[in-house]
């Protein structure tokens, strides 16, 4: 006897790994996860067969574990206002002078990086 697993289900198999082998190519890309993370495709084919064993049902469960996006971080000033209220504010000094003298003087764009990719290591 065979079995085409393209076919079991009305294609539903098939489809769903397809489906889930998407995501996790996906999630590869995804320059917001470790790279070096492994992910994992689980296919679960669970058969339940009737009391004298002629007829089977048979459920088919799809699961992935892929990579979780990388955390951020940033710097609060934390204290307190007149009122004793206590505050805080993100720190987000980009150049040292904001005038224009501190812009490049090159005459050549400078591409933007994302806060994201700053963190990963991208040029400014």
């Amino acid at each position: 006897m065979s079995i085409n697993l393209s076919k079991l289900a009305g294609g539903a198999v098939q489809e769903r790994f397809e489906q889930e082998f998407q995501r996790i190519i996906e999630n590869i890309a995804d320059p917001n996860t470790d790279a070096k993370k492994k992910r994992k495709l689980q296919l679960t084919l669970t058969f339940e067969p009737n009391e004298d064993r002629s007829i089977s049902e048979l459920s088919i469960e799809s699961k992935i574990t892929t990579a979780p996006p990388m955390g951020v971080s940033t710097s609060l000033l934390i204290g307190a206002d007149s009122d004793g209220v206590i505050a805080s504010r993100e720190i987000m000094q980009t150049r040292l002078f904001e005038d224009e003298e501190s812009e490049p003087t090159d005459g050549q764009q400078h591409p933007k990086v994302s806060y994201i990719e700053w963190k990963q290591g991208g040029q400014a």
